[in-house]
């Protein structure tokens, strides 16, 4: 039998986790995806191949793939709130 610590209805704490969470989901969803979408226009745009562009979305993820072993190693030692905290700061500035 559930005791009131398990029930249906998550703590204020909870609540407060699933947003970070969510869009952290959607960031990695997005930035792997909208590429592909783009590929003619962004060739186009960078009068380019599409093939340059498809190595360059390749290799960017990669690059994403192969930093999430760091990360967790990062997120050990340092707390996930501060390592999703400078996640996002470093990806939000990407483009400046």
């Amino acid at each position: 039998m559930a005791d009131a610590s398990t029930s249906r209805h998550p703590s204020a704490a909870q609540r407060r986790v699933l947003a970070p969470l969510a869009l952290a989901q959607f960031i990695c969803s997005f930035a792997g995806s909208n590429m592909n979408v783009m590929i003619n226009d962004i060739s186009q745009d960078l009068d380019t191949t599409v093939q340059g562009v498809q190595v360059a979305i390749t290799i960017f993820l990669l690059v994403m793939a192969a930093l999430m072993i760091p990360g967790g190693g990062l997120t050990d030692r340092y707390g996930s709130k501060h390592c999703f905290l400078a996640g996002l700061v470093v990806y939000g500035m990407a483009p400046c």
